[in-house]
């Protein structure tokens, strides 16, 4: 009776840890007419399919196993819809519809839940906001815009403080790492620090994790005294365009776009100064991510732009030299190694004037 006993409470403790060996997605779809779904993971930056259900009478399961966290998502045919999972060995239940979709089970997707509901938060008051901003520009109720422009920048920094205690409870995490990882590339390298070191070992061991630090690595590559990457791109005249061959005893490298405002505002400071200083040795390379070529011709010539054009329609080189926003302006000696960056309008104008009564 006692082996048998044992037997039974072994049998037991197999099937339970043959079950925690695999994770199983039971799902229920309505209102989305396509016959497969996709469990896809770009873990490591390789797009890899783990599996393919069919749905049946609006029903549908995945069945896998993973040997650690990671993140993927579920991916209807057509693309339309898009559902991220936190995979772990474990059970999911998830219901899906044209407007939202509820994944429930995982302890890592429990913790996701709670960022997602932050930035859905975060969203919603933005979308609110900009409808009034747009009424307020329409109306030329130049008070209002600015109102409205310090209550945009208070509703972000309060959800990065919110987002910042939740980091905090779940530092050690495989989502934790995850969301750093996922709005790295809109920050400045010491906010990412910053972000990184609220990472426990663990979480910065994860994939989401090292990707964070190589990031962090190659940023602090474009700091003052770095010597920057060559590139090449089309220019204006359909030649071949690089930053090393061009001569300078000052070089001024500027990423910009002609639909935005700002940029084109610049355009006008920069004509000016490269007419009072390019014959003491300033040089002016300006890099489009433009993707309507004659746009951005246009825009050369209206702004009478007639120093040095690239145009870098995918943004390869915006996101290699990790730009944020736009205008960006580089200064650079004649090694092509950073003396200054980010400045426009009077600030640009007077370090150009420094750096060139030294030379």
């Amino acid at each position: 009776m006692v082996r048998f006993v044992l037997l039974i409470l072994l049998l037991a403790n197999f099937i339970v840890c043959h079950a925690q060996e695999e994770y199983r997605i039971n799902g229920k779809i309505d209102g989305i007419s396509v016959e497969y779904l996709f469990l896809i993971s770009d873990e490591g930056g390789q797009l890899d399919t783990l599996g393919t259900a069919r749905i049946v009478n609006g029903v549908f399961e995945f069945r896998g196993s993973v040997d650690a966290v990671r993140a993927a998502y579920i991916v209807s045919a057509d693309q339309n819809s898009i559902v991220p999972i936190i995979l772990e060995n474990t059970q999911f239940m998830i219901n899906m519809n044209n407007h939202r979709a509820l994944v429930k089970g995982g302890e890592q997707q429990e913790i996701l839940a709670q960022f997602s509901k932050l930035n859905a938060g975060l969203m919603q008051k933005q979308n609110a906001i900009q409808q009034e901003y747009r009424q307020a520009e329409q109306s030329g109720d130049r008070k209002k815009v600015e109102e409205l422009q310090k209550l945009f920048e208070t509703a972000i920094t309060e959800a990065r403080a919110e987002e910042e205690v939740l980091l905090r409870k779940y530092a050690d995490t495989y989502v934790a790492a995850y969301v750093v990882a996922a709005g790295a590339r809109q920050l400045e390298v010491e906010t990412l620090r910053e972000r990184y070191a609220l990472l426990g070992d663990t979480a910065k061991r994860t994939i989401p994790g090292r990707s964070v630090a190589a990031l962090i690595a190659d940023m602090e590559k474009f700091t003052e005294g770095n010597i920057v990457p060559d590139f090449t791109v089309i220019s204006q005249t359909g030649d071949s365009l690089s930053l090393y061959p061009v001569e300078g005893k000052l070089k001024l490298l500027m990423f910009w776009e002609s639909i935005d405002p700002s940029c084109r505002s610049e355009n006008v400071n920069l004509l000016d100064i490269y007419q009072k200083y390019r014959l003491r040795g300033l040089e002016i390379i300006c890099i489009s991510r433009d993707s309507n070529i004659q746009a951005w011709e246009k825009a050369i010539n209206t702004d009478g732009m007639f120093w040095k054009q690239g145009i870098d329609s995918n943004a390869v080189i915006f996101d290699r030299y990790h730009v944020k926003g736009i205008p960006y302006a580089l200064l650079l000696d004649e090694e092509n190694r950073i003396i200054a960056k980010d400045l426009k309008g009077n600030e640009l104008r007077k370090k150009i004037v420094e750096l060139l009564k030294k030379k």
